[in-house]
């Protein structure tokens, strides 16, 4: 048996399967039957928001998976063993030090190792992350690993390389709706080094780009943000490469450089007041259900709101990118939960609330924690339009040109709605 294979499988399949269910609201796997058994994969995923995207693969995917990492997250002694137990290798970049570069070697053969074993590799081609909703240009290293790998089996290992696609309905947020979707498989074939790996940098983009929302001009960026993404009540709309897709096509064709500039004169003034589009353009929303789970969403907002405090405080205070965020918000939930709902049940048994009533307290708090996102953004609903309320107050002019640009893009955004 693999060295640390329990571990590894309980950690993938138990308690991140698991905690990821919770999380979303919604995970949604496409053409995982497009995998076939028993033959070495190289998985190309994109890559937007962080630690979570490897998360949802590695965990619906039946065979383990090694998938390569920043080296940085290795520097301490325990974060080493702990990342290698789960797989997981370090990858050194350019601002690691060109000594440190050289030790790529030895992990690119450690992939070509597991490759030849028929095992399955998983490594980032866009090298970074990014939240915006394309595919940015890949890189090289995962075709270098591809050849490397046939080659040293003189060209019988029958490797394939598969594009994956994880869309979000939401970022930053959970308890939204997550869509893995795998693409399909790009043979490797002997050519001339050069044109193959370009060639097969090229396949594998196509490839990623029909099972995400992909942007194609980064200038149409801010409009496709607020037209398609700010401006769109069902959220789990966002999570659809197809139906997103066409309706980029759509914008590509009837965008003008009035719209964009308007695009990015509201995401301009949204961010430099810290106000959310969404709220000042009144994005209608279900309140039929929130006025009838009111009183729950009340209990689990005051029952969870000292566990998230620290998560609260960590995003806040010590995270620079917002792609980080949900995992944090992940890591975190999976733990401080219910650690603080078996605190409270601990208090109230030992100052002599009935165990009946304790466990109820319990078992109640676990069931409706995946409802605190929610709650919490019932909250941050009314407290933003509060903001937005005194925006209006302090800058009447430029909220009136405000809302006219707004009201501008929502025409445009019925009339791609419209369109055949």
């Amino acid at each position: 048996m693999r060295k640390y294979f329990l571990w590894y499988h309980f950690f993938r399949l138990i308690l991140v399967g698991s905690g990821l269910r919770l999380f979303y609201k919604k995970i949604r796997i496409e053409g995982k039957d497009k995998i076939p058994p028993n033959v070495p994969i190289l998985i190309v995923p994109n890559h937007q928001n962080s630690f979570m995207d490897a998360l949802l693969i590695t965990s619906n995917l039946q065979r383990s998976l090694y998938f390569l990492t920043r080296a940085k997250a290795f520097k301490t002694k325990f974060m080493n063993w702990y990342l290698r137990s789960l797989q997981m290798l370090p990858v050194y970049r350019v601002r690691d030090g060109m000594k440190n570069i050289q030790k790529n070697e030895a992990i690119f053969q450690t992939c070509v190792d597991k490759l030849t074993n028929k095992e399955a590799v998983l490594i980032f081609a866009e090298a970074n992350h990014d939240l915006r909703r394309r595919l940015r240009p890949l890189s090289k290293g995962f075709t270098r690993i591809a050849f490397d790998a046939e080659i040293q089996n003189n060209w019988e290992l029958d490797l394939y390389v598969m594009p994956v696609g994880v869309n979000y309905s939401d970022h930053r947020n959970s308890r939204n709706e997550v869509r893995v979707v795998y693409g399909d498989f790009r043979e490797i074939y002997e050519s001339d080094a050069r044109s193959a790996a370009n060639d097969l940098k090229n396949a594998t983009s196509n490839g990623l780009k029909e099972t995400i929302m992909h942007v194609p001009k980064l200038n149409q960026y801010p409009l496709v943000k607020v037209a398609l993404d700010e401006l769109e009540p069902d959220r789990s709309k966002l999570a659809n490469p197809v139906y997103m897709n066409s309706l980029v096509e759509k914008l590509n064709e009837k965008q003008t450089e009035n719209l964009i500039s308007s695009a990015e004169n509201i995401l301009n003034i949204a961010d430099e007041n810290n106000l959310e589009v969404r709220r000042i353009a009144e994005v209608k929303r279900p309140k039929l259900k929130l006025i009838l789970l009111f009183p729950i969403y009340l209990f689990v907002w005051l029952n969870s709101i000292i566990p998230y405090q620290p998560t609260r405080k960590i995003i806040q205070d010590k995270v620079d990118d917002p792609a980080f965020e949900a995992s944090i918000k992940f890591v975190l939930g999976l733990f401080l939960f219910p650690i603080f709902y078996f605190l409270v049940f601990g208090i109230l048994l030992i100052i002599g609330v009935p165990f009946i009533w304790a466990i109820t307290y319990l078992v109640f708090s676990l069931l409706t924690s995946t409802m605190f996102k929610r709650a919490n953004e019932a909250i941050e609903n009314f407290m933003d339009k509060k903001k937005v309320h005194k925006y209006k107050e302090n800058n009447p002019e430029q909220y009136i040109q405000l809302i006219r640009s707004i009201e501008e893009i929502k025409a445009f955004r019925l009339e791609l709605l419209t369109s055949e």
